[in-house]
């Protein structure tokens, strides 16, 4: 395997699972490592702009049947995140504590959410089971007892979240 090679993790063990990674992820190669080992920067597919940069087996990587655009390598090879110093700096997943369908209460009260009628206490449904930039898709939307639809389905910080204790009424 050589740099900017795509792969796929398929020997899932113990020691990815301690960095969040999961079984069958992609990656691409920064660099070969003495010991039948590679460097590979991994993508999290539930946290868009989250990564991962790992010494990985290379009998625990696939070779995938693809190649990175010209414009992708170039691009990776100017981020200040992958300069050599930086490498080992992140090297483990975040992990998303929320599920399409988490019922989700809003802590905070600011302009950003009461813009779309949405504030602190409200009670909404998760959308979607990935977050971009550190939010996720909430859907606020409901109707009245007159009939009357209010709310939105907006992005919100994951941190101004909390799951809610929901509990059906008879």
């Amino acid at each position: 395997m050589k740099e900017n090679d795509i792969v796929k993790l398929i020997n899932f063990k113990e020691k990815y699972r301690k960095r969040n990674l999961y079984e069958k992820v992609n990656g691409v190669i920064l660099k070969s490592l003495p010991l039948n080992k590679s460097l590979v920067l991994f993508l999290n597919d539930k946290i868009i702009g989250d990564y991962a940069v790992v010494e990985i087996d290379n009998i625990d990587l696939k070779l995938e049947d693809v190649k990175l655009p010209i414009d992708f390598i170039q691009e990776l090879k100017k981020s200040d995140k992958l300069k050599e110093e930086k490498l080992y700096e992140k090297q483990e997943f975040k992990v998303l504590n929320l599920a399409e369908c988490d019922v989700v209460e809003l802590l905070i009260e600011d302009e950003k959410y009461s813009k779309f009628g949405i504030h602190k206490g409200d009670v909404g449904v998760v959308a979607i089971d990935y977050a971009t930039n550190d939010s996720i898709l909430v859907d606020f939307s409901r109707v009245d007892k007159n009939g009357k639809y209010y709310g939105d389905c907006i992005s919100v910080k994951i941190q101004d979240l909390k799951i809610h204790d929901f509990v059906p009424k008879d």
